[in-house]
């Protein structure tokens, strides 16, 4: 047995009845038009369905009953049996017809039709006219208390082609009778509601048909494809994490990037965010717009996510984004290398070198945090404490700086499915979040980058004297990386567009001005300073009463 479906509305936009139909699978969909049913052809297939662009028929839920879930994505597919064609071919057992049971209504099923008056006697009157044997199952259905508004069903191949011609002689004499000039947007939507009326007259019309009931699954959202898929084979894939707060720094980290990129390269970059907004979009769509070997897109992780809760450390400001770098493997699965970056970054060398580098079997490739080292030396032992009873990382272990990743996706799956990561991800013990996550990971299993691949910056004038104070070897390699960073790294809770005058922050404002975002960046540098938490009054950032403070929280919470 074969099925094949056609999908019935397509997306939120505006589209008419006639053009619902869109086969999932065929070269040929129909166009956009009410001509779409002269030319589209059917499937040769034992059974043909018809699904809506939310709605499934699904064998896992009972009959009579439609569940919401609010995202389509892998594990909802398995949780429902979308996945598997053959739950539904067990389910229609040589029977003509498998579709959802009518429900009970509060009122008649005119009353739940979304069509105007006018717009129904229109269809009727062409019902009459055309097919004058379904006019009474019409009417009939109409009064009736019970009914089905989704359009789900699977038919028969010769059932099927009898209900496609029905349908297209009424859609086509429909849009006939129609002035286009006065069609309203809301008037073309209600459309949609014709086409499941027009499936069940169409159904109850026929004789000793064999009908199997089955429930439904609706999903609030199915915008988000499972994957993306590669844009070229040899391209340079990138990956960065925003939320719209952080969009014109990532602006400034596109455009930096895209400037010394070679014209030899193809760079398919990849934005994850749940909330960039639209004019964060097409700024950043122009600035990649510029070069014609590069690729912008934008995926929103959050339909992963659905039902899985991230955690992170209450005190410190590292944003929820960072942890979409655990979803990667499955997003990108068809590349086998990427490159994951920071968007607080400045980059001033061809980021394609690094996925030239051979990280010999390891998961990844990254540089070392210079500060860590020089934390677990001083005096105070509860971060050496943690590094060893936490991470398991003993004294002269490297400890990885997360913010410019090489990943070796099909390692990254070996060692743990993304579903196994975002459980690490949830854990609330760890005080550098998802840097420690993969420190702790895959150590012994990744591969030291020089440090002028992520050369962070001097965060408060702090940074550089705690890294004075640790090894000297990890000092040295800092201070070489500083005279000529490949990418600087802005990493703490000083950024450019706070303190113009930070470290490294004229760079950031050279490319700046050119990146798309410089007027955004000047409001948020001129705009009123957010009023200061008591706690931030107390125990202000970065100062070595903050810095106490922590390590106070850490040894009380046993972390």
């Amino acid at each position: 047995m074969s099925i094949s479906f056609f999908v019935f509305c397509e997306d939120d936009d505006v589209l008419p009845l006639a053009s619902s139909y869109l086969p999932v699978t065929g070269e040929d969909g129909g166009g956009f038009s009410p001509s779409c049913f002269q030319h589209t052809v059917l499937p040769s297939s034992g059974y043909i369905g018809v699904v809506e662009h939310a709605s499934y028929l699904s064998g896992a839920i009972a009959s009579g009953r439609q569940v919401l879930e609010p995202v389509l994505n892998l594990a909802t597919m398995q949780s429902y049996q979308l996945d598997d064609l053959r739950h539904l071919e067990a389910m229609l057992d040589n029977a003509d017809v498998l579709t959802v049971a009518p429900i009970a209504l509060p009122g008649s099923l005119r009353t739940h039709l979304k069509v105007s008056d006018a717009d129904l006697a229109l269809l009727l009157s062409l019902l009459e006219a055309r097919y004058p044997e379904y006019i009474g199952y019409a009417h009939a259905y109409l009064q009736g208390r019970s009914g089905s508004t989704e359009a789900l069903v699977v038919m028969h191949q010769s059932l099927f082609s009898r209900f496609w011609e029905f349908t297209s002689v009424l859609v086509q004499a429909f849009y006939r009778e129609l002035d286009a000039r006065t069609l309203s947007v809301d008037r073309v939507r209600s459309f949609r509601s014709l086409f499941p009326f027009l499936l069940q007259v169409f159904l109850s019309a026929q004789q000793d048909l064999r009908i199997n009931y089955t429930g439904s699954v609706r999903f609030q959202s199915v915008k988000t494809p499972l994957f993306l898929p590669a844009w070229k084979a040899e391209a340079v894939a990138v990956v960065f994490a925003s939320n719209e707060h952080f969009a014109p720094a990532l602006g400034v980290s596109l455009y930096s990037l895209l400037e010394h990129g070679s014209a030899a390269n193809s760079y398919d970059i990849v934005v994850l965010s749940s909330d960039l907004s639209e004019d964060s979009k097409a700024r950043l769509q122009r600035v990649a717009g510029r070069y014609p070997n590069a690729r912008l897109r934008f995926y929103n992780p959050q339909a992963i996510l659905s039902g899985r809760k991230l955690q992170k450390n209450p005190t410190d400001h590292i944003s929820m984004e960072t942890y979409y770098r655990f979803l990667i493997a499955d997003i990108l699965s068809e590349y086998s290398k990427v490159l994951y970056l920071d968007c607080d970054t400045v980059i001033l060398a061809d980021v394609a070198e690094l996925l030239t580098v051979d990280i010999q079997d390891t998961v990844l490739a990254a540089c070392l945090d210079p500060e860590i080292p020089s934390l677990a030396l001083q005096a105070d032992r509860s971060t050496a404490d943690y590094l060893v009873n936490v991470l398991g990382l003993q004294q002269g272990d490297p400890y990885l700086q997360a913010g410019v990743l090489v990943l070796d996706l099909q390692a990254m799956r070996r060692l743990h499915s993304v579903d196994a990561w975002i459980a690490l991800a949830s854990e609330r013990k760890y005080r550098y979040n998802d840097q420690d996550i993969l420190n702790k990971e895959c150590k012994g299993r990744f591969f030291v980058l020089d440090m002028e691949w992520n050369t962070v910056v001097d965060c408060n004038h702090r940074r550089l004297p705690l890294i004075e104070s640790g090894p000297y070897a990890v000092y040295q390699a800092y201070r070489e990386a500083r005279k000529h960073p490949k990418i600087v790294h802005y990493a703490g809770f000083e950024k450019p567009w706070d303190a113009p005058a930070s470290d490294f922050a004229y760079l950031f404002w050279e490319y700046a001005v050119l990146s798309g975002f410089y007027d955004r960046l000047l409001d948020m540098l001129h705009e009123p300073k957010k009023k200061v938490r008591l706690l931030d009054r107390l125990v202000p950032r970065g100062s070595r009463r903050r810095a106490w403070a922590k390590r106070w929280l850490y040894a009380l919470s046993g972390n």
